[in-house]
């Protein structure tokens, strides 16, 4: 047996490279995930494929690292990206009111604008640090430009649950076109071969052993201890028992030996650097280093590699993110304090104020000033994250309860104001300590909101709710009952609903029509009766659906709806309009529900959050899976997992993962882990829109792998008899299902009280038409009325899956009759449009039986020509040539009277009417003849 000599982990890295970029060049792109502990040299990976990817000078090249202070500012690093050289028109310039989908399209506008060559490669490091508001924008371009560009994006493990790293794990993994590449730690044997190449000589195993234990494998720290040895020691290797290992300690190490070899006033500015935390000028370096009484020697700090230059030398920044943390934990608390003091003279806004925290030896008067001052400056722009980051810095700081108090209290309210009180649940027991105040119950009740392990205090709200005179108070309560009713609808029992609108209508007629009338500007955002009563007027609206009194439904929709269009543009305009797509959905019309859906979408994206953020776009994305719109559908889902984990309407996780558990069944596509999601479902006490979905995800995966006994049991009454929201979708999966196990007696039963249903309009054909269940169930007794029955049925192709689910059933119904040309027919139509779907599970099905039908023609013709004599065939062929008699008869040197008769009985022994059917019959439709 050869033993191998292990391949230094920084060669096989080099080789992994090359394979990743020769990979997307030939398939046009990829996404490339390089993951891995920190200091297991990530970035060391994407450099390398960085140059690998210059020199090669196939695509043009574009790099660029996130900044971990700029993680608290909106669309930092989408600024970043764009001022990187891509081509941009510079007319978007986002800052905290820019929506999402306007900053992606002009990111994918700039990403994939003409530029000489089939693609581009793009390397993104510490992406662990890109903002929130760019992490959205780069789930939205990433699956549309994968097969156009290479983007390799370095992620620092553990994934936080939800984070951007743990999406591009599951876009990664398992993936047959895209790659994750985990940076592991060395093992001791690699240790080994690393040094061979670094030094030209081996270290002993033991040694390798050693190194790893006290690194933990980290590429970063190995290469550092490398780095740490003399000229001196590396010319001794080839003799020396063990390499020389200063150990890491708290101080000693690795990452500080190139910072701990440089002169002190280098290490000063890079103390500086560090300590800042994010980019910062060479100009305002020099000015914080004379505050400081110090030199700038940033050179030495860069030649070092302690120290890097970011845009072409304009701003420095740590070499690396671990050598810069390293570092500033190394700097006693007296000078990382006066550092910052003067950081926060020579910076301003967000970044001031965060230093001028961190330089605080105490809360001041003054801090008080610039933190108020700051946040309310924050929240007027939407800058809802820097002023929760400056009041949690200040909460940090502060100490007196007084002080707190306020603190908490301001941090709540922005919170609540941004609908986002679940990132305080942890201030939640602070809060509840506070000094008793209908202000204190308010947060504390709204807050709680969020905790979905403990129900919402409805009575403890209710007691909130004894009119006041004060109009603050009354704001408050007025808020208050309208979230009691909206609390009430997300519970099992919504009879008390009616009566809590119209409390809460009352409360509405009493508070101030303008903010100018309160006394705390704190609560302005909460001043808006007129909205918040057509938004009841909806809420009623949806009472009305879900108690089946779609007449009155009907009826009164309109009112609404004009009342709407009235309403200005904002997030109570988003919720009114999902509440009334809800209803369109109930009452058939889903022409009008995505047109609303639509529209709310697109006002979403503009205005603050609303109450029912991921609600509107899974009543889009129902409607487009219904319209056979599959593509789009997805495009919104993978908005969806983006935004259920920032809004209050958590039941659209589950039901987002139905709705792509069905899209992924159509397609023919792995749902198992869809489905799992999707069942959590059941642990959610209330009901949203699409309570069914879940069910009707499960059922279209069985029936895609023609499982119908599974889908009895998904939808046995036990199972689904709860449900209210729902048009009892999963009643035509069942009736289905009966047929195809020849359970005619239930399935007719069934078929019955869906007529009544219908009549009732509870239930709806979304799902396949009443006139395709009777054929079925005729077929199996009156052939010919189950021909009729599908003819009417073909006629509905408002939803093309099960429009073409039909055709293919008429076309075994023909072909079983002999009638070979409808059947074709038939299933050409089911092909066409599953093809149009991309519906990979059916596709093989329609396949098989035009394959089969073409395999009875074949046959057919076989025994037609074979009743033919030599001359005869000799004739037919000459036919199938498109010869005339004349021409034939030349040929043949025979007369044109013998050409005749010739002709005449092949054509009645393969039963034709036209000489010009001949080459269809002897070649087959389509084949040449």
């Amino acid at each position: 047996m050869v033993h191998r000599r292990p391949t230094s982990p920084a060669t096989q890295r080099r080789h992994d490279i090359s394979a990743c970029l020769d990979r997307a060049y030939d398939r046009g792109g990829l996404t490339l995930l390089v993951d891995g502990l920190a200091g297991m040299g990530k970035t060391t990976i994407l450099r390398e494929l960085a140059r690998q990817a210059f020199e090669a000078d196939r695509w043009p090249v574009t790099y660029v690292t996130a900044d971990e202070v700029e993680r608290a500012e909106p669309y930092a690093f989408i600024g970043r990206l764009l001022a990187s050289g891509l081509p941009t028109d510079g007319d978007l310039v986002p800052d905290a009111t820019t929506q999402t989908v306007p900053v992606a399209q002009a990111c994918l506008r700039a990403i994939l604008a003409p530029h000489g060559a089939p693609g581009r490669v793009i390397v993104v490091d510490d992406a662990q640090w890109v903002d929130p508001e760019s992490v959205r924008v780069l789930r939205y371009v990433l699956p549309r430009v994968n097969r156009r560009v290479l983007v390799a994006i370095g992620v620092r493990t553990p994934h936080e649950p939800g984070g951007f790293g743990d999406y591009l794990h599951g876009l990664t993994s398992g993936s047959h076109h895209d790659l994750h590449y985990r940076a592991e730690p060395l093992t001791a044997p690699q240790i080994q071969a690393l040094a061979v190449e670094q030094f030209g000589v081996g270290i002993a195993a033991r040694n390798a052993e050693q190194l790893r234990l006290s690194t933990g494998g980290s590429f970063l720290a190995i290469d550092s201890i490398f780095g740490r040895l003399t000229r001196a020691e590396i010319s001794q290797l080839h003799l020396a028992w063990n390499i020389p290992i200063r150990r890491v300690g708290a101080v000693d190490n690795p990452l500080l030996h190139r910072h701990e070899r440089m002169s002190a006033p280098a290490r000063a500015t890079a103390e500086l650097v560090c300590l800042a935390g994010h980019e910062i000028s060479r100009a305002t370096l020099a000015r914080a280093a004379r505050r400081l009484g110090e030199g700038v020697h940033v050179e030495e700090a860069i030649g070092a590699g302690v120290l890097s230059e970011s845009g072409f030398g304009a701003t420095i920044i740590p070499a690396h993110d671990l050598i810069g943390h390293a570092i500033a934990q190394t700097v006693d608390h007296e000078r990382s304090r006066a550092v910052s003091r003067v950081l926060a003279d020579v910076t301003d806004g967000y970044r001031s104020v965060m230093h001028a925290l961190r330089g605080a030896e105490e809360w001041t008067a003054q801090l008080r000033g610039q933190v108020t001052d700051y946040v309310r400056r924050a929240v007027a722009r939407a800058s809802y994250a820097n002023a929760s980051r400056v009041l949690r810095a200040a909460l940090d700081l502060a100490t007196d309860a007084a002080v707190r108090h306020d603190l908490l209290v301001d941090l709540a309210l922005v919170h609540l104001r941004n609908n986002s009180g679940y990132e305080v649940l942890d201030l939640l027991p602070e809060l509840e300590d506070l000094p008793r105040s209908l202000l204190r119950e308010f947060i504390v009740v709204m807050i709680g909101a969020h905790r979905t392990d403990q129900p919402f205090p409805h009575e403890r709200t209710a007691a909130m709710l004894a009119p006041s005179e004060d109009p603050d108070e009354l704001t408050i309560q007025a808020f208050l009952s309208f979230v009691l009713v909206i609390m009430t609808m997300r519970t099992a029992d919504r009879s008390p609903v009616p009566g809590l609108i119209a409390a809460a209508r009352h409360f509405f007629s009493l508070v101030p029509a303008t903010p100018e009338a309160l006394s705390d500007e704190r609560l302005a955002w909460m001043v808006a009766p007129r909205e918040y009563l057509v938004l009841l007027d909806a809420y009623e609206l949806v009472q009305l659906q879900l108690g089946g009194d779609l007449r009155a439904l009907a009826s009164r929709l309109p009112e609404v709806e004009r009342a709407r269009r009235a309403m200005p543009e904002g997030s109570l305009r988003v919720d009114v309009t999902v509440a009334l797509a809800g209803n369109e959905v109930a009452l058939g019309r889903l022409g009008r529900a995505r047109d609303l859906a639509e529209e709310a979408t697109d006002l979403s994206n503009r205005v603050s959050k609303a109450w029912a953020a991921g609600t509107v776009r899974i009543i889009l994305a129902d409607c487009m899976i219904r319209q056979g719109d599959l593509a789009a559908a997805t495009d919104v889902l993978a908005v969806i997992v983006d935004l259920s984990y920032d809004v209050l309407d958590v039941e659209t996780r589950p039901v987002a993962a139905a709705m792509a558990a069905i899209v992924a069944a159509i397609r023919g596509e792995e749902t198992a882990h869809l489905l799992a999601q999707a069942r959590v479902i059941d642990d959610i006490a209330w009901e949203g829109y699409g309570r069914d979905l879940p069910v009707l995800a499960g059922c279209e995966a069985a029936r895609a792998l023609g499982d119908p006994a599974e889908i009895l049991a998904l939808t046995s009454p036990d199972r689904v008899g709860g449900i209210v929201n729902t048009q009892y979708g999963f009643l035509t999966y069942r009736a289905h299902a009966l047929l195809d196990l020849g359970d005619h007696v239930a399935a007719a039963e069934l078929i019955g009280e869906l007529e009544r249903r219908r009549a009732a309009g509870t239930w709806l054909e979304y799902w396949g038409t009443l006139a395709w269940l009777r054929a079925r169930l005729a077929e199996h007794h009156d052939a010919g009325a189950a021909r009729a029955m599908y003819e009417d049925a073909v006629a509905t192709r408002d939803y093309p899956l099960p429009a073409a689910l039909t055709y293919i059933d008429y076309g075994h119904l023909l072909a079983g009759q002999g009638d070979a040309s409808g059947a074709r027919r038939a299933w050409d139509s089911a092909r066409a449009i599953l093809e149009r779907l991309g519906a990979g599970a059916y596709l093989p099905r329609v396949r098989a039986a035009l394959e089969s039908l073409a395999d009875g023609d074949r046959i057919a013709r076989s025994r037609l020509v074979a009743d033919l004599t030599r001359r005869e065939h000799e004739i037919a062929g000459h036919l199938a040539q498109g010869r005339s008699n004349q021409e034939i008869a030349v040929l043949l040197v025979v007369s044109e009277a013998t050409v005749r008769f010739h002709v005449s009985n092949v054509l009645r022994k393969l039963h034709l009417s036209s000489r010009a059917q001949v080459a269809r019959v002897l070649h087959g439709p389509g084949d040449p003849a």
